[in-house]
């Protein structure tokens, strides 16, 4: 059965004008809420516990560094956040008529897309005026999006789909978001880390995925380890989140 790319389309739609619907600045707050959160860090760390990046050769350094990497991450964690109470939220309308299930934990996923978008634009334009971004981003971003896309997508359906069986994952899931937050060099360089502890980073996948959102855009070391370990991470949660929830689709008539 062929994927239903239309209905998807109008979903899509649909969820990206609901997040914003009845307020007067509209999609406008896509890119003040991320704004406002790095303006909070970049306060707070860079000039209260005076955090420096030496590899970023401006005196706003960390403020680049933040940037690179918070914008995929609050992608990531709404996008999930999203889709695990997805189908529970739906369960009325999906027990009342036949529906293509997977649609609803993607829309929250690809939703989450457009304020990083707008947010990657805009710095890509302080790159480039600062005189910071190299042609490594030619090549570097688009793995990185991509195997962002991929991981959040496994993820989020099995999320969605475990939630329906077990409803503490509702509870459990933005608590697990916030220990990745803190486990992943988003407000601190892996440098900072003892040697000894940074091979447990390759465990973290987004730790490796922000790795290669650094090294994209501000020409950052990437080790060769940290990119294997990305394409594994896209085969077990991407590649295996997707068949696990091909696997589990049909409990979902069990709980009605």
């Amino acid at each position: 059965m062929s994927f239903p790319w239309q209905l998807f389309r109008v979903w899509l739609r649909r969820e990206v004008k609901s997040r914003y619907a009845g307020s007067f600045a509209g999609s406008l707050w896509a890119i003040a809420g991320p704004l406002f959160t790095v303006a909070l860090f970049y306060v707070l760390f860079a000039f209260i516990f005076r955090v420096r990046v030496p590899e970023i050769a401006s005196q706003a350094g960390y403020f680049y560094y933040l940037l690179a990497g918070i914008l995929p991450w609050l992608t990531i964690s709404e996008g999930l956040s999203r889709a695990t109470g997805v189908i529970v939220g739906h369960e009325q309308f999906l027990q009342k008529q036949a529906f293509p299930v997977e649609i609803l934990p993607l829309t929250s996923v690809f939703g989450a897309l457009f304020a990083q978008l707008v947010g990657t634009v805009i710095f890509v334009l302080l790159l480039l005026w600062a005189g910071l971004l190299g042609p490594q981003v030619l090549w570097l971003f688009p793995l990185a999006f991509m195997a962002q896309v991929i991981m959040t997508t496994g993820l989020a359906l099995v999320l969605a789909i475990l939630s329906v069986h077990f409803r503490d994952m509702l509870h459990a899931v933005p608590l697990l978001l916030q220990f990745f937050f803190y486990a992943t060099p988003i407000l601190y360089q892996l440098a900072m880390v003892p040697e000894a502890y940074r091979p447990l980073f390759l465990l973290n996948p987004f730790a490796c995925l922000v790795t290669v959102y650094h090294a994209a855009f501000l020409g950052m070391p990437l080790s060769p380890t940290v990119l294997i370990a990305l394409f594994a991470w896209i085969i077990v949660l991407g590649v295996g989140g997707i068949l696990l929830f091909r696997v589990l689709k049909p409990t979902i008539g069990e709980t009605a």
